[in-house]
């Protein structure tokens, strides 16, 4: 566990060696108060009048999709880059504790973040009565949806030397896995089995107060097959 701790530690002091890290955390914020406050068209805040957080519940996964491969594409190719890859493998380190150490740091990192917009319910709370068990189910949600995008983007980026590409194979992977819940293609294949596979329809659930679970059962083994994978390929690399 110390061990972990250590590489935790390293990593999240590297997050914030740059403005980087911060120019990220504040571009997120920003954004997200746009689209929850001023929206677009009449979706407004002052448009719709209800301290409801739904449009915040909604809007922030598709942010993510941008959101964690822009922070996780540096994951491993910063390592290849700066030519620390070998170096990390002389250290006393298991491929169990590199993986997790760099899944916790970069997870810990988005949930920073989305704890940066409480501001936002407690807005809603001088101005209106927000129903507080949906906030908590909803960040709730958010939060099991952030972990599995990092397990994605740990595991896809492993592959790469390019922090460009590693961005661009993340996003495309996130999108390519949230779409598949999507009514279209649910419809295209006429059956609801795929929806066993979607994340979206697991975190639906969080974001109308259900705490089922199955959800936190999906999210949670997405999280383990992904890291496995990772541990997997750093054991063939090695």
């Amino acid at each position: 566990m110390k061990k972990i701790q250590a590489l935790f530690r390293r990593e999240w002091l590297q997050s914030f060696n740059t403005p980087v890290g911060y120019t990220f955390i504040v571009l997120f914020l920003l954004i997200e108060n746009y689209i929850f406050f001023y929206g677009f068209g009449s979706n407004s805040f002052w448009d719709r009048k209800s301290s409801d957080m739904g449009v915040f519940f909604q809007s922030v996964p598709y942010l993510l999709l941008l959101f964690v491969p822009a922070i996780g594409m540096r994951i491993w190719t910063e390592e290849k880059e700066s030519g620390t890859w070998e170096i990390l493998f002389t250290l006393p380190l298991t491929e169990w504790q590199i993986v997790l150490g760099k899944f916790f740091s970069t997870f810990f990192y988005v949930i920073v973040t989305l704890c940066c917009t409480v501001f936002i319910p407690l807005t809603l709370s001088v101005l209106g009565d927000p129903d507080w068990g949906l906030v908590f189910s909803g960040y709730l949600g958010l939060f099991l949806l952030s972990s599995s995008f990092v397990s994605l983007v740990l595991y896809f980026t492993l592959f790469l030397r390019s922090q460009v590409i590693s961005f661009l194979v993340g996003f495309l992977t996130l999108i390519s896995f949230y779409l598949l819940g999507s009514q279209r293609l649910i419809d295209f294949f006429s059956s609801g089995f795929i929806k066993i596979f979607s994340i979206p329809s697991h975190y639906e659930p969080f974001r109308l107060g259900i705490l089922d679970p199955r959800d936190f059962y999906f999210f949670i083994s997405l999280d383990f097959l992904f890291l496995y994978l990772s541990v997997i390929r750093l054991r063939y690399k090695r």
